[in-house]
């Protein structure tokens, strides 16, 4: 008959004082491993889709002489394919119209104007994200 190491393992574990507590190493690596991979992930995982979804919208700000813009020339805007939204600052001198660019380009919005005699200037065509930054850090400016 040969000795089973495997029969007396209890016995011999609790003559010599061995006792297993807690979890092994392996375990805690893989915690704090998934830990630190999930907070990552909530952290990189909403930029990455806000550049997808952004990356190939820009604004153009368009300022109107002498007049304010009507809801109509707005809803038209808004029909537009690729046009994404249309905004006015707070004293409707200005329009912000975001599109895409893949889709459309500035010169239709010009023709448009053009096409109900409106006399609008292009002030400025900027990057989507980079616009709503400019906004954000102007915010921050303004508020006490």
């Amino acid at each position: 008959m040969t000795y089973d190491p495997e029969k007396y393992r209890n016995k011999r574990e609790k003559v010599l004082g061995i006792r297993k507590r807690g979890l092994g190493f392996g375990t805690i690596a893989t915690l704090v491993v998934g830990v630190i991979i999930l907070g990552l992930g909530f952290v990189a995982v909403p930029k990455a889709v806000s550049y997808i979804t952004t990356k190939n919208l820009d604004d153009a700000i368009y300022k109107l002489d002498n007049t304010i813009f009507n809801n109509a020339i707005i809803k038209e805007i808004e029909a537009i394919k690729g046009v994404t939204s249309v905004n006015q600052d707070k004293h409707d001198t200005r329009l912000v119209v975001t599109f895409d660019r893949r889709v459309i380009n500035p010169s239709d919005f010009t023709a448009l104007f053009d096409k109900n005699n409106l006399n609008a200037t292009l002030l400025n065509l900027v990057n989507h994200r980079q616009h709503q930054n400019t906004l954000k850090e102007e915010e921050e400016l303004e508020t006490p």
